[in-house]
């Protein structure tokens, strides 16, 4: 698992809950080693597990459907909006929606090489070619 706040890599399931807590035994809620930022391990929960299977079945269905594709097919000053991150829940995906690239996000491709670059609004992001690559975009 990886923290949301510090990025810390981890394994959640070598973690023991605090003895204290009156919900110990079926306790979903993880604490970062590091940073110790509290979140919910969606493995431990029922109702995690759900809202996961459910967005996730629904995210796969449109991306499907909707015609998208790679964000490297546009060609330069082509826009978009931004329908997948590739794996959303990865640490990349984290960073570029601190940039304002987050699905839904309108985006402009300016430039292919020496390496993509993007506008964002009046944000430019050069993106690495593995991370622009994983990049699903809709033609607006």
């Amino acid at each position: 698992m990886r923290c949301a706040m510090c990025g810390y890599e981890f394994d959640p399931t070598a973690l023991g809950c605090h003895t204290s807590c009156p919900l110990s035994s079926g306790c979903a809620v993880v604490c970062c080693p590091r940073c110790g930022y509290s979140t919910v391990n969606p493995a431990r929960s029922r109702l995690g597990e759900w809202v996961a299977r459910l967005f996730g079945s629904r995210r796969e269905a449109s991306a499907a459907t909707s015609g998208c594709i790679p964000l490297l097919q546009l060609r330069p000053g082509q826009e978009a909006r931004v329908v997948s991150l590739g794996d959303d829940d990865s640490s990349e995906a984290l960073h570029l929606s601190l940039f304002g690239l987050f699905p839904g996000a309108p985006i402009r491709l300016r430039q292919t090489r020496p390496m993509p670059v993007v506008s964002l609004g009046e944000t430019e992001l050069a993106l690495d070619r593995v991370v622009a690559a994983a990049i699903q975009v809709e033609l607006v």
